[in-house]
């Protein structure tokens, strides 16, 4: 029934499509980072260390991104988006306007200052987002953020291709042109997407569940590019049809949307010329509206009931849920929530270091097939988000598996996937990336959730700035231990590092990270399912 209701509303898949858009364009730093950052070393001389600090400081901008759903109460949504563009355009723009000789060479705070900037930039469009879905799907919203924010992982991938399209296939790589586009493209679609909204009325599509079919296109979407990254077919086509191609499939909300509209037309346009309705049958006209304001206030009177039948089972969650709830005093000396802590400093910030230094260990190992390699981390990062909430999804009436059982889960792979690298093969490389993309992308997506079910929702804005320090901090540690040692190991050749060797030691030590996490969230689980045993 809701999948009939859904297709009958075109209005619902325009503010999808404009949600979903908005999130693929404006992306995150994490997913550009690479690129630029080979960019900003060759045009500023900045070494590993200095470039993973500029890293650290776009998550740190990220921290206070609690001030964007502050001003949610006082700001109209429409002036939310226009902050996040113009901090995206000044952050991005001015690095952009430095590089390419257009201002005065910037000095290294001011770039980390920028950084910071365009990394909290992310935080108001993506206010804006959520800002949409709660007022079209209030009761979906949840599960439609999540799906559309994991197409910020495609970032890089449309953003190398609009570039190659523009100036070919061997300039496309390593350009400043990133950082253009980076700053632009966000202003173009957060305008137009925001003009087109204007004009829409919030409907508040409460009983149109579109997850399923929102699944379907994201999946197809990430199989499209993996296809895309590494069919040997695609090497032929044009980068202009490439680019072509991928913002058609980037256009699928729209075109469902204009397909039901057109299917609406049609059929009410035949049921006026085939069933005309009588003028004369004045009473019968009179009776069938009666029947249908009865039939509206029969409905009314179920949808309060309703609610109020929620709202009694939401007081008896709430009431079970007690014992999960403390106060912030009581949160900082909780040895669970700092086991938590480190379990996802361990795993998730891990995970996310290694792919910001996934080109360099490219280079590193001469390997001729970085771009495609990392377009595939990207998309499995997009795969494992979104397999994350499908799961969470399809057993939300059931309970198979707890989420911090499953962090255990999707963390154990990931110290394995580590000690492969050190093997020196292109095969290892694939999978190790691969199974890296996928869990650390899905513990993301499942931290928050896990966090609202191991500690309650009270004070929950706080609990969760407190755990997203652990991704600036890990980069800070983890991404500086690997910048150190691969400066040292290339001090004779001009601070350049070519081999196995450069980024060994550095997998050695990730992996052992990763391995403790490990550990850690068993203990984790063990502890909280002693707890509830207790307290039963």
């Amino acid at each position: 029934m809701s999948n009939q209701l859904s297709l009958r509303q075109p209005s619902s898949w325009l503010v999808l499509g404009c949600i979903t858009l908005l999130q693929a364009i404006s992306g995150t730093r994490f997913s550009i980072f690479p690129t630029c950052s080979t960019t900003q070393q060759q045009y500023c001389h900045f070494s590993r260390v200095q470039l993973n600090n500029l890293m650290v400081a776009s998550e740190t901008g990220k921290l206070f991104g609690f001030l964007s759903g502050a001003a949610v109460d006082y700001l109209p949504p429409s002036m939310i988006l226009v902050i996040g563009l113009i901090f995206g355009l000044v952050g991005y723009g001015g690095q952009y306007l430095s590089i390419a000789h257009k201002i005065p060479d910037l000095s290294y705070w001011q770039v980390i200052f920028l950084n910071a900037l365009a990394g909290n930039s992310t935080c108001w469009i993506s206010t804006y987002c959520s800002t949409l879905a709660i007022r079209n799907f209030r009761d979906w919203q949840g599960t439609l953020i999540e799906i559309t924010s994991s197409y910020s992982g495609l970032s890089e991938k449309i953003y190398s291709i609009l570039v190659g399209g523009i100036q070919g296939r061997k300039s496309s790589q390593n350009s400043v042109t990133y950082l253009l586009f980076t700053s632009l493209a966000p202003i173009v679609v957060g305008l137009t997407v925001a003009i087109k909204n204007y004009g829409l009325k919030c409907l508040e599509h409460r009983d149109i569940d579109m997850s399923p079919i929102a699944f379907l296109i994201a999946i197809s979407t990430g199989i499209y590019v993996v296809i895309e990254s590494v069919a040997p077919s695609f090497t032929h086509l044009s980068l202009q049809l490439q680019a072509v191609i991928l913002v058609l499939v980037l256009m699928i909300p729209f075109a469902v949307a204009s397909f039901i509209a057109l299917h609406q037309f049609t059929t009410q346009k035949c049921n006026s010329q085939v069933m005309p309705e009588p003028c004369t049958d004045i009473f019968e006209s009179k009776s069938k509206r009666v029947i249908k304001e009865f039939e509206i206030a029969i409905d009314k009177e179920r949808c309060a009931d309703e609610s109020k039948a929620a709202e009694v089972d939401r007081g008896t969650e709430q009431v079970l849920m007690v014992g999960n709830e403390n106060g912030l005093k009581e949160l900082l000396i909780d040895v669970d929530f700092w086991l938590f802590y480190m379990v996802n400093a361990c795993g998730a910030a891990v995970g996310k270091v290694y792919l910001i230094n996934l080109e360099q260990i490219f280079v590193s190992r001469s390997s001729s097939v970085a771009s495609s390699l990392f377009a595939m981390s990207c998309v499995f990062s997009f795969f494992g988000r979104n397999f994350s909430v499908m799961f969470k999804w399809y057993t939300r009436k059931k309970s198979i598996i707890s989420n911090p059982a499953l962090t255990v889960l999707l963390i154990l792979p990931m110290p394995v996937a580590f000690f492969l690298l050190i093997n020196d093969s292109s095969r290892c490389l694939y999978i190790s990336t691969g199974i890296l993309g996928a869990c650390s992308g899905a513990l993301n997506a499942i931290s928050a959730s896990t966090m609202h079910e191991a500690f309650g929702c009270n004070n929950f804005v706080v609990k969760k700035t407190i755990i997203q320090t652990n991704i600036p901090l890990g980069l800070l540690v983890f991404g500086c231990l690997a910048a150190l040692n691969y400066q040292k190991e290339g001090e004779g050749n001009h601070g350049i590092c070519l081999g196995l060797q450069c980024y060994s030691r550095t997998f050695i030590i990730w992996g052992s990270i990763s391995l403790a996490g490990a550990i850690l969230s068993v203990i984790l689980l063990l502890r909280k399912q002693n707890l509830c045993s207790h307290k039963s």
